[in-house]
């Protein structure tokens, strides 16, 4: 499969490239941040946030992976925070693309109205400080196509630079699909997932 892989506002970290490594085992890879140049070492996630913001935000990152290279080719898309809201809001932009996988894409709430074009596997966290959540799950629950969990940890949980890190979500959420080697195995992928977060309670699956 070719796979396109968005990071978080932290961008192409020692972890996020670790698992882009992990999956060119199977797959053709691209990794994609909102930086062009490497941005400076981040002291905290509020300092990352401010840089962020300061090169552009959701509207620049959404631009980057509007024009990534391979577009017509990328069959999946995982995204992770601000990654997967502007993969999520990119989804239009490519064409053969089968599977979306989005983990804790809190500016989706920006973006609800975008077109669905393929099945979606999404992890939300605990509970989000700035919005809502609930009030994204129910306007999300009226498009087809999607499988919406939560997961118990907060927003962050899988990047060890992430003031939220948690080891035992980062394994879960990785072997979500880590081990996946065709696109006909959306099937499987969408039990992974069931397995590791359906436990938390309230799935919501839309047909």
């Amino acid at each position: 499969m070719n796979i396109l892989i968005a990071s978080d506002i932290f961008g192409e970290t020692a972890s996020h490239l670790e698992l882009c490594e992990r999956l060119t085992k199977y797959h053709v890879v691209t990794s994609i941040s909102p930086y062009v140049q490497t941005p400076p070492r981040f002291n905290s996630e509020s300092d990352a946030y401010h840089y962020f913001l300061k090169v552009g935000g959701m509207e620049n990152y959404a631009a980057r992976i509007n024009t990534v290279e391979g577009a017509n080719e990328t069959e999946v898309v995982l995204g992770f925070s601000a990654g997967g809201a502007a993969i999520w809001a990119s989804q239009n932009s490519f064409p053969a693309l089968v599977q979306g996988i989005a983990f804790y894409p809190g500016q989706i709430r920006h973006y609800l109205e975008t077109n669905v074009i393929c099945p979606w596997q999404i992890v939300f966290a605990k509970f989000e400080r700035h919005f809502n959540q609930e009030d994204v799950l129910n306007t999300l629950v009226k498009n087809k196509n999607l499988s919406l969990y939560r997961a118990p940890f907060e927003h962050g949980f899988i990047n060890p630079q992430s003031e939220n890190f948690n080891e035992t979500g980062r394994k879960n959420a990785l072997n979500c699909f880590s081990n996946l080697k065709a696109t006909d195995q959306t099937a499987k992928l969408e039990a992974e997932f069931a397995k590791y977060y359906e436990k938390f309670g309230n799935p919501i699956v839309t047909d």
